[in-house]
Parts: C-alpha cells; structure tokens; sequence
C-alpha cells in the first residue's frame, strides 16, 4: 500500500466526522449549556461558578464590624 492510499482510508472517517458535526451544528437543537450557572438543579442548591463566588465574597458588607487601625 502507498502513503497515498493510506492518507485516503485514514481521511475518510474524519470528514464523515466533521460532516456529522456540521449537520449536528446547523440542523439539530442547541448544544447543551454545561456552564455552572446555567445548570438549574445547581443554582437551587446555591452552587454558583467560581466567578460569582469571588465577586460576592470581595463585596463589602454593610454588616461588617469596622476595625480600628
């Protein structure tokens, strides 16, 4: 067998692949949100993404004690 004929038989399972996806992509439903906040079973257990996690322990708190310096 030449290289030629290789490259052909290992190339045509990646385009059907690709072929598959592209139909998935422009025909199918909307792939699946797997962010943390869009999960809503998470965000009823008050489970939210790392990013709303820091911003709201870096808010200052009205009920905070002030310390003395």
């Amino acid at each position: 067998m030449n290289f030629l004929n290789l490259f052909c038989i290992l190339l045509l399972p990646l385009a059907l692949a690709v072929v598959l996806l592209c139909v998935r992509l422009f025909f199918g439903k909307d792939f699946v949100h797997t962010h943390v906040d869009g999960n809503k079973a998470l965000h009823r257990k008050g489970i939210h993404c790392a990013k709303a996690q820091d911003r709201q322990m870096r808010t200052v708190s009205r009920h905070a004690v002030k310390e003395r310096g």
